[in-house]
C-alpha cells in the first residue's frame, strides 16, 4: 500500500512524507512521527533511508525503475487501531518519536527511559535491560527520568511512550493483586493501559471473552490461561521479576505487622497493619515515617498518589482485601449476582459516619451518581461500568442493586475494592468538588481524621465503632498474623525526608515503622539497631520491560524472543535483589499468589548465544564491531513479512535458514 500522508514538523511548515512500500510484504508500510525524543543513533526517518527527498511514492527505491536501493520501515502503530482509542490523525500526528529500519544498515540505538528514584536497585534493573539489548547487538540510550514525570506525562495510551523501551515498577495497589484485568487488560488495543500500542486479535478476542464471564471464575480462569501463554508465548513484554517487599519496623514496641502481598507490612494500601498493631511500650500513637505527603484532604478527586492511599484509612469501600488476596465483606455484607449485568448487595447495619451519622444505602447511591456526574478521577475505576444505583430497602442495613452497562466480572473484585463511600449530608451541597477539601473529612473506616499539616504529618485516631477493632472479625481474616487486644490510639504519618534520613530516624527511635520499601542493605542497616526488624512479604507487582510495539525491531516477533533468551532474570534476583524475589517464567505479568488466575508458562531459558544463533537464522547479520545489522534482500523481505504479521517468528512461518 502506497499513499500521502502529511505532518506538522517544527518550523511549523509541511512536508510531504510516503508510506515505503516493502517488497515481499503486502501492505506494510511505515509513518514516522512529528518530533519526539529519540536518540541520536535512532535515525531522523527523513529520507526514508535511502539517500532521496521522501518525495519517491511508488516505492521502487528511489529511481522508479530498478528498486534496488535501501529499503526502510519506520514507526507506525497498528492498521485499523481503533479511532475512539487512538484519534482519527493518530499515524500522522501521534508518535512522538523515529526509529526506522534500513535495510541492510545497522540497527539504531533505542533510547530507553528508567526512573531511579522508583526503588534502590532500579538503576541496576536498567543496566541489565542495557547488557540484554547489547549482547544481541543492539545499542541502548539510558535515560533517567522521575516517577512524578513518567506518571504524569508519559503513560498516555492516546500516544503510547515516548521511547522504545520504558521499565516499569507497578505500584501496590491492591487490585493488581486481585484480579487478572489490571495487567491483562493492558494487551487491550481500546483500554487505557495499553502503554505499548500492542495488538493481537486472538487475544483481543480472548480478553473481551474473560472480561465479561461473571459470576463463573472457573470458566473465567480458564480463558486467562490460555491469554498468559499466547502472550508469553508473544513475549510481549519482558516480565522480570516479583521483587520482594522490603520494610522496617519496631518491633520491640509494637506486636501486630501483617506481611500483606505486594504492600508489606507498612506500606498505605492495605490497613491491616494498623488495626492489628498492640502497643508493647508506654506509647499507644503508631508514627510511620515517610518521604512524600499528601496534597490535600480530598480523596475521590484527587489526582491520585498518597491522599487516595492515606485516607483510605477514614473511608471504607464496599469490599476489602485480605492479607490472603481473598475479596472480603467491608460496607456490603455480601454480593449476589442476579444476571450478567445486575449485581445485588446487603449493607453492613449499625455503621455510623466519624460524625454520627447513620450510615446507608442512600450513601452508596449518591456516591456513585456523584461520582459519575462529576468524573471523580479516583473513582472511575470503581464507577467505570455502573448504569445505575437503586435502593431496594432500608431495613437493617439496606440493599442496594447495581445495573451494569456491560458484563463486568472485574465489578466484584478489584471495582468494589477500590470503592470509597462518602457521606451524602456532607457532600451533597459540594457545588465544585474537584476544588474541595475538607477540613474534616469524615467517612465510616477505622480511623478517623484529627490534623493535616502539608509537608509535615498526617494525625489519624481510632474510629472505635468500625468492625475491624473487633476481636473476632480480624482474628477471622488474618489467621495467624492476628494479635488480639485493643490496638492504637493514633496513627501518623511523619514527613521525614529520604531513605537515608528515614533509616537514621529509625535507629534513633524517633519514628516506629518506614512507609515505603527498602533495599536489603538498607534493611539490614536500619535493623542494627535494637528492636528493629527488618521484614520481607511476597509480591504481586511485576518489574517489567514494556517494549513499544510502534518500532520495527520490537515487531519482529523473532527478536522478542531472542531478547528473551538474552534476559538474565534469575541471575538479577540472585546477584541484585540478593535472592529477595522470584524470576518469572515466560512473559507472565500475572502472580502465583492470584488464584486460581495465574496460568503456568514456559520459560524462556538464558542462552545469549542461542539467541544470537536466532537472528542470525532470521537473515540478521553482525558487523566487525559486534552491532547487530538489519537483514537484506530476500532476508528482509522475510524481515517484512514479520513485521507486517507481528505475531510469528520465522519458524511459525516457515521461512528460511538465512545464516
Amino acid at each position: 500500500m502506497s499513499q500521502d500522508t502529511t505532518f506538522e514538523i517544527e518550523t511549523g511548515t509541511k512536508s510531504r512524507r510516503r508510506f515505503i512500500q516493502i517488497a515481499g510484504a503486502t501492505g506494510m508500510a511505515g509513518v514516522a512521527g512529528c518530533g519526539g525524543l529519540g536518540g541520536d543513533d535512532g535515525g531522523d526517518g527523513g529520507d526514508s533511508g535511502n539517500g532521496t527527498d521522501g518525495d519517491d511514492m511508488d516505492g521502487d527505491g528511489g529511481d522508479g525503475t530498478d528498486g534496488g536501493e535501501a529499503q526502510s520501515i519506520e514507526t507506525r502503530f497498528w492498521e485499523e487501531w481503533p479511532v475512539d482509542t487512538k484519534g482519527s490523525d493518530v499515524n500522522d500526528e501521534a508518535i512522538q518519536f523515529e526509529y526506522t529500519a534500513v535495510e541492510g544498515q545497522a540497527v539504531p540505538a533505542v533510547d530507553t527511559h528508567f526512573a531511579q528514584a522508583e526503588t534502590p536497585w532500579m538503576r541496576e534493573f536498567a543496566l541489565l535491560v542495557q547488557q540484554s539489548l547489547n549482547d544481541i547487538g543492539v545499542g541502548v540510550n539510558l535515560i533517567n527520568v522521575q516517577p512524578s514525570t513518567r506518571y504524569g506525562e508519559f503513560w498516555r495510551a492516546d500516544v503510547g511512550h515516548p521511547v522504545p523501551i520504558t521499565m516499569n515498577l507497578h505500584g501496590p495497589d491492591p487490585q493488581r493483586g486481585l484480579d487478572p484485568n489490571p495487567f491483562l487488560m493492558r494487551a487491550h488495543p481500546e483500554t487505557g493501559g495499553n502503554y505499548y500500542n500492542y495488538k493481537n486479535d486472538e487475544v483481543t478476542e480472548l480478553l473481551d471473552e474473560q472480561a465479561s464471564t461473571i459470576g463463573d471464575m472457573q470458566a473465567r480462569a480458564e480463558i486467562c490461561h490460555e491469554v498468559q501463554r499466547l502472550l508469553s508465548e508473544d513475549a510481549y513484554v519482558i516480565a522480570a521479576n516479583f521483587p520482594e517487599v522490603i520494610t522496617v519496623a519496631d518491633t520491640a514496641d509494637w506486636e501486630g505487622y501483617v506481611p500483606t502481598p505486594g504492600n508489606g507490612t507498612t506500606r498505605d494500601s492495605f490497613i491491616w497493619t494498623q488495626v492489628n498493631l498492640q502497643p508493647q511500650g508506654d506509647s499507644t500513637t503508631w508514627v510511620k515515617g515517610v518521604t512524600s505527603g499528601m496534597q490535600g484532604t480530598n480523596l475521590p478527586f484527587s489526582s491520585g498518589g498518597q491522599e487516595e492511599k492515606r485516607l483510605l484509612n477514614v473511608y471504607d469501600g464496599l469490599f476489602d482485601a485480605s492479607p490472603q488476596l481473598e475479596i472480603v465483606p467491608a460496607l456490603a455484607t455480601n454480593a449476589d449476582v442476579v444476571d450478567d449485568t445486575t449485581i445485588e448487595m446487603d449493607l453492613r447495619e449499625g455503621v455510623e459516619w466519624h460524625d454520627g451519622e447513620s450510615f446507608g444505602p442512600s450513601d452508596v447511591k449518591f456516591s456513585v451518581e456523584y461520582y459519575q456526574e462529576n468524573s471523580a478521577p479516583q473513582q472511575a475505576a470503581f464507577t467505570r461500568t455502573i448504569d445505575s444505583v437503586e435502593v431496594l430497602s432500608e431495613t437493617g442495613g439496606g440493599r442496594v442493586r447495581f445495573t451494569l452497562i456491560e458484563p463486568d466480572a472485574a465489578f466484584l473484585t478489584q471495582r468494589v475494592v477500590r470503592s470509597a463511600i462518602i457521606p451524602e449530608h456532607r457532600w451533597s451541597d459540594v457545588d465544585s468538588p474537584s476544588e474541595h477539601n475538607p477540613d474534616t473529612p469524615v467517612g465510616t473506616g477505622p480511623f478517623s481524621f484529627v490534623n493535616w499539616e502539608q509537608g509535615a504529618e498526617l494525625r489519624l485516631e481510632k474510629h472505635e465503632n468500625n468492625w475491624m477493632w473487633d476481636d473476632d472479625v480480624r482474628e477471622e481474616l488474618l489467621g495467624e498474623y492476628f494479635v488480639p487486644g485493643d490496638g492504637i490510639d493514633e496513627m501518623v504519618h511523619a514527613n521525614v525526608g529520604n531513605v537515608s534520613t528515614l533509616i537514621g530516624a529509625m535507629q534513633s527511635g524517633d519514628i516506629d515503622a518506614i512507609g515505603t520499601t527498602v533495599s536489603n542493605q538498607q534493611a539490614d542497616r536500619a535493623a542494627s539497631a535494637s528492636g528493629v526488624e527488618k521484614q520481607t512479604s511476597r509480591n504481586y507487582v511485576p518489574t517489567d520491560v514494556h517494549l513499544s510495539h510502534l518500532v520495527p525491531l520490537f515487531r519482529d516477533k523473532t527478536f522478542r524472543v531472542a531478547l528473551s533468551h538474552a534476559f538474565d532474570k534469575e541471575g538479577f534476583v540472585e546477584n541484585t535483589l540478593g535472592g529477595r524475589g522470584e524470576a518469572i517464567d515466560g512473559q507472565n505479568l500475572i502472580t502465583p499468589l492470584l488464584t486460581p488466575f495465574h496460568g503456568e508458562t514456559e520459560p524462556y531459558e538464558y542462552d545469549v548465544e542461542a539467541a544470537r544463533t536466532m537472528l542470525r537464522e532470521a537473515g540478521y547479520t553482525y558487523d566487525g564491531e559486534g552491532t547487530l545489522v538489519w537483514p537484506e534482500g530476500d532476508a528482509w523481505d522475510a524481515f517484512a513479512e514479520r513485521v507486517e504479521n507481528g505475531h510469528a517468528s520465522r519458524a511459525d512461518l516457515d521461512q528460511p535458514d538465512f545464516s
